[in-house]
């Protein structure tokens, strides 16, 4: 264990102890025993990492094994795919001991659901369908448990409320259908679905605390605990993976929480802002799906034109590109909270977030010539330092 799984004790002191930046009633405000966050933080934390440890000495006997394949894949050695279940091990055994599990029990079943799928997907090489069906019915399954549902987006455009209605069923498992996949997209590199997930917890964390919503921040703070013993094996250059099972869990999970926050009677957290700790896997999935379909391809066709792919090609090295897309992450996460804090409307978040995607996709289409001018930065000098050095 390492000084830095000791980072996230502060926040949790706040969150404590404090209901200073509460917008809610502050008789509804998370006031949780700093007890109990340190606690659910903990045995996440070290339940993940001993399940880890204990499946990473008997993967290959379990079949848990990532072959490079010399074609789609970066790694060029044969790594263990273990640790979503131990997340997964993490979150779901601290959720028993501080968690009303009854409250939850949708969430604990679908979790269950998707990660067992993923597991086998990672064992059996599952056909996409079946992945499918199975996160289908776990979102049915949050859905009639505990009533996740997506009713409304917000008011957009300035002009009332868009609401689901009658499709909100279907809304809900395309959206949340979308964001297990975009995640399950981003982990292609060491570091980056953990790192971008941990920090999307984080987020998702602070805005139940906002809500008034303590269960769900004392789930998210298991997540952040069960994620910093994965990174400690997946850091650069990695030991191991997440596999399926913990990808397409963290998609699942997150857009639970997306949703949980976003729509509670009286939520003080708008839909965009919980876009926005999203924007990343979101946009890049997104972005990835039209320009195949404006080839012609199916919008799952593999190929390597994610942005981590991209900044890999232009030289970016694998520990930086990881470092800007997760920085990328923590800036649209602070934005959604501290608009949250300043009580921006629906359409402000709505805006910011349509300026980022608008950037971002007209800038794919020009990524040859940001490519020649990031060469020409290589070769300048400021102040006599070489900027080819800090951007390699």
């Amino acid at each position: 264990m390492t000084p830095y799984y000791l980072a996230p004790i502060p926040l949790l002191a706040l969150a404590s102890y404090s209901n200073l930046f509460a917008t809610s009633d502050p008789q509804q405000a998370a006031m949780v025993p700093f007890g109990q966050y340190l606690g659910i933080y903990l045995v996440a934390l070290t339940v993940a990492y001993g399940m880890i440890l204990f499946l990473t000495i008997h993967a290959e006997k379990l079949g848990f094994i990532d072959h490079p394949d010399g074609v789609r894949k970066i790694h060029t050695v044969a790594k263990p795919l273990v640790g979503g279940i131990g997340v997964i091990t993490g979150v779901l055994i601290s959720m028993f001991v501080f968690v009303p599990v009854l409250q939850y029990l949708g969430l604990i079943i679908a979790m269950l659901m998707v990660g067992t799928v993923g597991a086998l997907d990672d064992r059996h090489d599952l056909h996409f369908k079946v992945r499918f069906i199975v996160q289908i019915a776990a979102t049915v399954a949050i859905m009639s448990f505990g009533g996740t549902v997506l009713t409304s987006f917000g008011n957009l455009l300035g002009f009332g409320a868009i609401q689901t209605g009658f499709l909100a069923y279907a809304i809900t498992i395309f959206c949340v259908l979308g964001v297990i996949n975009a995640v399950n997209m981003i982990d292609g590199l060491d570091g980056l679905a953990g790192g971008t997930s941990l920090v999307a917890f984080s987020a998702f964390g602070l805005l139940a605390w906002l809500n008034g919503q303590p269960e769900l921040m004392l789930i998210s703070v298991a997540f952040v605990g069960a994620l910093a013993a994965f990174l400690r094996f997946n850091w650069f250059p990695s030991k191991l993976f997440m596999g399926d099972a913990g990808s397409m869990t963290l998609g699942f999970v997150l857009a639970f929480f997306a949703i949980e926050v976003s729509q509670k009677a009286g939520s003080v957290v708008s839909p965009v802002a919980a876009l926005l700790v999203l924007a990343l896997p979101i946009t890049d999935t997104i972005t990835v799906m039209i320009k195949r379909v404006l080839k012609g391809q199916s919008p799952f066709h593999p190929d390597k034109t994610h942005l981590h792919h991209i900044l890999k090609a232009m030289g970016v090295n694998h520990h930086k590109v990881v470092i800007v897309m997760i920085a990328a992450t923590v800036v649209s996460s602070a934005i959604a909270v501290i608009g949250t804090l300043l009580q921006l409307p629906d359409y402000a978040f709505f805006s910011i977030y349509l300026a980022c995607f608008s950037t971002y996709f007209l800038a794919s289409y020009r990524i040859k010539g940001i490519y020649r001018r990031l060469l020409w930065l290589r070769q300048q000098r400021v102040f006599n330092v070489e900027l080819g050095e800090v951007l390699r």
